[in-house]
């Protein structure tokens, strides 16, 4: 509750003050008269400010971090070089292979092997090779080797960077430019080069000059490889960094000039120009004002809430609806707002409409009481955004209050039409009667103004009933909820579903026909919607269409299908006419509240034929018993006091035929005991339905599953001899409905 409230105080406050803040403009419209500053102010030019902040995004240079698998190969063919001149695995040239010697560049006469030697040699007059190759190591990663085509790149953007940053190991993040950049394998040459003059740079001897660098060489990569996200952060940190760029403004500056298509920067600095123009005119009082709407509204949303806790639960217990309602009032609250800018001179038409709308919408979708609440704190809300006076507030009041008083059901297309009409006139009868009170009546153009309200009211009440029935199916769809004019539609026997159910499952249409009167009854008892009841009870077994034959209603022929099939495949077709219910019910686009009736008209009972069935043969196989949960419906549960009164009756006319004498005390103790059962098995657990209702709900089931199935009289019977014929001493007994 909270949040609803809390979202929409937030929304509505700020269309509320868009509603205070004036003049209005849009994008792209052509100013006929510049608009010019009535205050100095600056004002942040953003298009300046992004244009800059995209540079500095390019500008920044992309991060290049270390290559550290070739790095490594690097440390370790210099660690194999070294390895030629130990003693104890070479002595001479002759035991080097002609590959290495090839590979690493070893002279013949073995000069380069007596340098090695002298390194391995303890103690040595040389530097040691550790501090010599760490050296080298640190120089060789100062080189920018990249892959040619990262490296191509690079040098195209050298204009507007200062091409990369490579981040060495030892002297961390080090830019590197166009003209030392290396690319791998195209500057291999030039790389050698460098690593040559690295190698003589550091004193090695001149005679391992060409081995060192041939182990460098060896299997040469790019050093360097693109670090994406470093790049990434850097760049967006220079965006960031980038300041904004501020464009002052004078008083009777031009902001735009006229004949230009407005842009949103124009736009900008014309909301800016308000801002600081109010700042300077009222100061405090203005934030004062604009704190005082939010509260208006949070305390009047707040009560809104307060009786739909009290009132309307079901609003608070599934939240889609509770946003469905803030939803609604929202979008009406920005159409009232947003038409009375466009057109102020037709401000009773453009608050009148959406008010309706929320009052007739929430009328179909719930009750008509609460219709009234939403409809007079939708009416308030705008007369508050509007600054409105108190009898525009009347002429919504009493469009809202007729418009719920009407509409208890909607049976016929013309229902939404004829309410709106009676919304008109008696908005139109108010709207005389306040402007009457009100303007003074002497000026000639004030009667002219008095009858455009009228006619404005009048016409917009009817308006708004055609728009409503225009969008009732979007209303149903939103709201999830089914007119009783759709409901009506179902129940004509013409519908597809209804065509099929009685052709192909003619017993399963029987049974549908005799439980929609029982269902309709039982409604009526309790005050449920009788018309929903029936409709559901018609269309709750159509999954039978699929496997007709294996429903004893429709077995006319007296086999049972299921003689040869095993508990367990039986049960999987018994339970799966609800599937195949629901597929149907999609196909064919039924309500979704009819669904329900179909998902929810066995609950979570337990299929207890198949069920017995199954225990008893596993008692003959010797097998494990099944438990009650497999041999259960899927559910749910009936969410609904109908949906509840249709299982209630399901059960009720499928049993009731297993009577031999249904007679009125076997009946009425037939509905107790299942209703008990029912209840006992907590089926009724989530629909809200009192003890009492379901006293009601019995006694009107046992009234009308009475009369259906009423008793025989049995006539005497007639003998042979009584007809004039001899010789039969047995009776045979007819019988006859009264």
């Amino acid at each position: 509750m909270v949040l609803f409230i809390g979202s929409f105080t937030l929304v509505a406050g700020l269309i509320s003050l868009r509603a205070l803040d004036g003049p209005f403009y849009e994008q792209n419209q052509i100013v006929a008269q510049p608009i010019v500053s009535r205050v100095p102010f600056r004002a942040v030019d953003e298009e300046t400010t992004r244009a800059k902040k995209a540079d500095a995004f390019q500008r920044q240079s992309a991060v290049y971090t270390p290559n550290t698998r070739y790095v490594e190969q690097v440390r370790n063919n210099l660690k194999a070089l070294l390895g030629l001149g130990d003693e104890k695995t070479i002595t001479s040239m002759d035991q080097v292979p002609p590959k290495t010697r090839q590979e690493l560049a070893l002279d013949a006469e073995g000069k380069a092997l007596d340098a090695l030697r002298q390194f391995n040699a303890l103690p040595t007059p040389l530097p040691s090779w550790e501090a010599l190759t760490a050296n080298l190591m640190i120089e060789l990663q100062g080189i920018a080797a990249l892959d040619s085509t990262q490296a191509g790149r690079e040098r195209d953007k050298a204009q507007r960077s200062p091409s990369i940053i490579i981040v060495h190991p030892t002297w961390g993040e080090t830019e590197r430019y166009d003209n030392v950049i290396l690319g791998l394998p195209d500057d291999q040459e030039v790389m050698r080069e460098r690593i040559t003059s690295l190698v003589k740079k550091l004193k090695f001897p001149e005679a391992l000059w060409p081995s060192v660098t041939a182990a460098v060489m060896q299997n040469v990569q790019p050093i360097y490889t693109l670090d994406a996200e470093a790049t990434r952060l850097r760049k967006e940190k220079a965006e960031r960094d980038e300041a904004v760029v501020d464009r002052p403004f004078q008083a009777n500056e031009v902001i735009a000039p006229a004949g230009v298509a407005l842009s949103d920067t124009h736009l900008k600095f014309v909301r800016e120009e308000q801002r600081a123009y109010r700042q300077q005119i009222s100061g405090v009082m203005l934030w004062l004002q604009r704190a005082s709407i939010f509260g208006l509204i949070a305390l009047v949303m707040t009560g809104l809430w307060i009786y739909v806790r009290s009132y309307n639960t079901r609003i608070t217990i599934k939240p889609t609806r509770g946003a469905a309602l803030v939803g609604l009032m929202l979008a009406c609250h920005l159409l009232a707002v947003w038409l009375t800018m466009l057109q102020p001179r037709f401000v009773l038409a453009t608050t009148a409409m959406p008010t309706l709308l929320v009052a007739i919408i929430l009328a179909l979708a719930y009750d008509q009481r609460f219709a009234i609440a939403a409809g007079a704190v939708m009416a308030l809300l705008i007369a508050l955004s509007l600054q409105l006076p108190v009898g525009h507030l009347l002429v919504l009041l009493m469009g809202v209050g007729i418009a719920a008083a009407r509409l208890d059901e909607v049976r016929t297309r013309s229902k939404l039409v004829i309410v709106g009409l009676w919304c008109g006139a008696g908005m139109a009868i108010t709207a005389l009667l306040v402007g009457v009170f009100t303007r003074p009546m002497t000026p000639q153009f004030q009667l002219e103004a008095i009858r455009f309200d009228v006619l404005a009211a009048l016409f917009t009440g009817i308006a708004t009933g055609l728009f409503v029935q225009g969008i009732l199916p979007a209303i149903e769809s939103l709201f999830k909820v089914t007119t009783a004019m759709t409901l009506k539609e179902l129940t004509d026997a013409s519908h597809p579903l209804l065509r099929r159910l009685a052709q192909e499952a003619p017993g399963t249409y029987q049974h549908s026909l005799r439980l929609a009167d029982i269902a309709q009854e039982a409604a009526q008892a309790i005050g449920a919607n009788t018309l929903m009841c029936k409709v559901g009870a018609l269309y709750h077994d159509i999954g039978k269409i699929n496997k007709p034959d294996y429903f004893i209603e429709n077995q006319t022929d007296g086999h049972n299908r299921h003689a040869k099939l095993s508990p367990a495949m039986s049960l999987l077709i018994i339970v799966g006419h609800v599937k195949d219910g629901l597929e149907m019910a999609r196909e064919y686009r039924l309500p979704s509240p009819l669904r329900h009736f179909i998902e929810s008209h066995h609950g979570t009972t337990l299929v207890e034929f198949f069920y017995h069935a199954a225990r008893k043969q596993s008692d003959v196989t010797q097998t494990p018993a099944p438990t009650e949960f497999e041999f259960r419906y899927p559910g749910p549960k009936p969410q609904t006091r109908e949906a509840a009164i249709l299982m209630l009756g399901d059960s009720v006319e499928a049993t009731v035929r297993t009577l031999d004498e249904p007679t009125a005390p076997r009946i009425s103790q037939l509905v107790h005991d299942l209703a008990q059962k029912r209840l006992r098995d907590g089926q009724f657990n989530d629909c809200n339905m009192t003890l009492s209702e379901l006293h009601k709900i019995e006694e009107s089931m046992i009234r009308t599953v009475s009369v259906m199935y009423h008793g025989r009289v049995k006539y005497p019977s007639l003998t042979k001899s009584q007809h004039g014929e001899s010789g039969q001493g047995n009776q045979r007994q007819t019988s006859a409905a009264i």
